[in-house]
């Protein structure tokens, strides 16, 4: 589906998921309110992922449907408020006698907005679900997981030290599944060059395929509809045996950064939200 934010950028974008082979119930969300998307994998293990993903997206996606109603430009303080408001929703999810069975969820998304400047992507993540984006003739993965695997490795390549990887997939930070404090996520903006691909998937996709596989996908030629649908069946053929969910955002703009600069060469810059007294 086609939404014109401007007279310089518009969006194509296409979604599509499946259970997979082992799990009866499917625990991913996702949702598209144009110009923001987002892609949740409900924590499985957890009483009630399904329901911990499905309220996740309906509250970011309401908090930020009223945001764009205003007149100001929104930013990564507006997100961080709509985050925070589906980390208390969720966290309402939980049984009070057995709160270490809370519902729980990943979420990342893509804020697609326009400056005076240029565009650019505004991503961001909490877990392990991961948003990508292709764009001149290269790929990049520009959200990092939070899992324990991830921040060893974080750890070994700051400390120069060779620690043990831990073996099991631990998620360190989602919206409720019981962990301590707000949820806290990453942030980060790139510009838009005309023809970008973003794709935001859960681990059931990104943990078979590899980046060539998504890169060959995402410069097809298809629509994203048919780029996120070849995605999950790939991934299904891939022998995954998790939820898969990939959400498809294709932008066109008028305006050019540094020309058809590839992503792998364009400035990823982290950003954070204003201080607003949140603990």
């Amino acid at each position: 589906m086609e939404s014109r934010l401007d007279t310089s950028l518009s969006i194509d974008w296409g979604a599509a998921t499946d259970a997979g082979p082992v799990r009866t119930e499917n625990q991913d969300s996702w949702l598209s309110a144009p110009p923001f998307f987002v892609v949740a994998d409900g924590m499985g293990g957890h009483a009630g992922g399904a329901q911990a993903s499905a309220v996740a997206v309906h509250t970011l996606g309401s908090v930020m449907t009223s945001a764009f109603r205003g007149e100001r430009r929104l930013d990564v303080t507006d997100l961080d408020a709509a985050i925070e408001a589906a980390g208390h929703a969720v966290a309402e999810l939980a049984d009070p006698d057995d709160p270490s069975n809370s519902p729980g969820t990943t979420v990342t998304g893509v804020l697609a907005l326009n400056t005076s400047e240029h565009p650019y992507w505004l991503t961001f993540n909490i877990g392990d679900s991961r948003t990508y984006v292709v764009g001149g003739g290269a790929i990049r993965q520009i959200t990092k997981d939070h899992t324990a695997i991830q921040e060893a490795k974080d750890l070994m390549e700051a400390t120069h030290t060779q620690l043990a990887v831990p073996s099991a997939h631990v998620v360190t930070r989602a919206l409720g599944g019981g962990l301590p404090g707000s949820p806290q996520a990453d942030y980060a903006v790139v510009p838009i060059v005309d023809g970008d691909v973003a794709i935001l998937c859960t681990d059931g996709v990104h943990g078979v395929l590899s980046d060539d596989d998504l890169h060959r996908a995402a410069t097809s030629g298809d629509s994203p509809a048919d780029i996120a649908h070849f995605l999950v069946q790939a991934a299904l053929g891939a022998g995954t045996r998790d939820n898969a969910s990939a959400l498809v955002v294709r932008a066109t703009t008028q305006q050019h950064v540094g020309n058809s600069r590839p992503i792998t060469e364009r400035l990823v810059q982290a950003v954070r939200p204003r201080v607003t007294g949140r603990e």
